[in-house]
């Protein structure tokens, strides 16, 4: 293993937040995007979007990744414990809801340790046939099946002295898992329809948005595996949980796409409140859609209130599904306790909150949104479509 120097990774610093979509979503695995951090060019984001107090350690800013925003509590938590996980070579297994981040909190664990300057090969697991997975994992010779006109370096190969991104490794062929887990006690891999075994050296780190003990429960999902690769673990929040994270993120993200046709673009009050009353089930992903569309509406000048189109009946639309629609059902749900707190307490934002747990800010914005509208009416409003969630219960 290298021993390169480590600059830790303190709350103080700059944290990535990609906003592309690769930055939450692993692509399947191409050789030509195996990236190496020594050859990007500096962060265009290197300064500080957020400072925080009590520093314990001085970070570096991760060279080509822009920051992670956010003050809430759950985002300093997140950091910390980034930080903590970043100076270690355990595996790690990343939970969270789609659009969350995995991959970003991947490139952060990597950029800030020690094999930062090695490769950081990421695969989608659940992007591959299942005929070609192990040969996109553990390369194939030539003549291996048909097709294989040459030899190829698989992932695993290429992760070599870095790291290695699993992402939705819970959709792995079994197959595949029990020559996977041969890899990871050995450190040997060879390669599909090859003999000789090549020693590897790389840290692993997975990412599921599907429980993996339930994978395992229904022996979908090998447990010896589980165990190998659930050493750490980060549960990713969803944006929701993130209190007025929404708008840092939301900002950010705006001043990623400022050019001289939005140059004057940002957020009025109005705006922000309305970003944070939505519940974005598509998580910072949706946020992402939601802004594109509206620096086109805005015209590069300030983004009202109105170019902030969120189409609800996406979020809210059970019967196409069958009422199977998870997000959407977190969505009216979270509504809905908000809406029955704000009734109960006359309007009271402060009680509310308390018992709620969502910010004051959530529940102010959500208040405005019902546009005058006495609580009761919104209260009976929000029991209807709760009742057609529940219909056949």
């Amino acid at each position: 293993m290298d021993d390169h120097e480590h600059d830790g990774f303190g709350r103080s610093s700059s944290f990535e937040q990609e906003f592309t979509t690769t930055g939450y979503v692993a692509e399947s695995y191409v050789p030509s995007k195996i990236e190496n951090s020594a050859r990007k060019p500096p962060s265009p984001f290197s300064s500080n979007l957020i400072s925080l107090k009590k520093t314990t350690r001085k970070s570096k800013t991760p060279n080509g990744l822009t920051p992670l925003v956010g003050s809430s509590q759950a985002a300093i938590a997140l950091r910390e414990l980034i930080a903590l996980y970043a100076e270690d070579d355990s595996p790690v297994l990343i939970t969270g809801e789609t659009g969350v981040g995995k991959e970003l909190v991947a490139r952060l664990l990597h950029s800030n340790s020690r094999r930062c300057d090695k490769a950081f090969a990421p695969l989608n697991a659940g992007a591959v046939p299942e005929s070609l997975a192990a040969a996109e994992l553990f390369g194939h010779a030539r003549g291996a099946f048909t097709g294989a006109i040459v030899e190829r370096e698989g992932a695993i190969a290429m992760a070599n002295g870095g790291a290695l991104f699993l992402d939705e490794i819970g959709e792995m062929p079994l197959s595949v898992q029990t020559h996977l887990l041969r890899v990871l006690e050995d450190g040997m891999v060879t390669k599909v329809g090859g003999k000789t075994p090549q020693q590897v050296d790389f840290r692993l780190i997975s990412a599921t948005n599907v429980p993996l003990r339930e994978h395992v429960n229904k022996n979908k999902f090998r447990q010896d595996l589980y165990y190998r690769v659930n050493v750490l673990s980060i549960d990713i929040p969803p944006l929701r949980e993130r209190g007025d994270d929404v708008v840092e993120i939301a900002e950010a993200i705006i001043a990623g796409h400022q050019n001289d046709l939005y140059r004057n673009s940002n957020l009025t009050p109005k705006a922000a409140d309305r970003l944070k009353s939505h519940a974005f089930p598509g998580n910072i992903r949706e946020l992402k859609n939601v802004l594109a569309r509206a620096l086109v509406y805005a015209r590069g000048e300030k983004i009202l209130p109105e170019h902030i189109q969120i189409d609800q009946q996406d979020c809210l639309k059970f019967d196409d599904n069958g009422g199977f629609n998870i997000d959407g059902a977190k969505t009216l749900v979270s509504r809905f306790v908000m809406i029955k707190a704000l009734y109960a307490c006359d309007g009271n934002i402060t009680k509310a909150a308390a018992l709620t747990g969502r910010s004051r800010g959530t529940l102010h914005a959500l208040k405005k949104t019902l546009d005058g509208e006495d609580f009761a009416s919104a209260y009976r409003q929000i029991c209807a479509e709760m009742k057609v969630l529940l219909s056949g219960c």
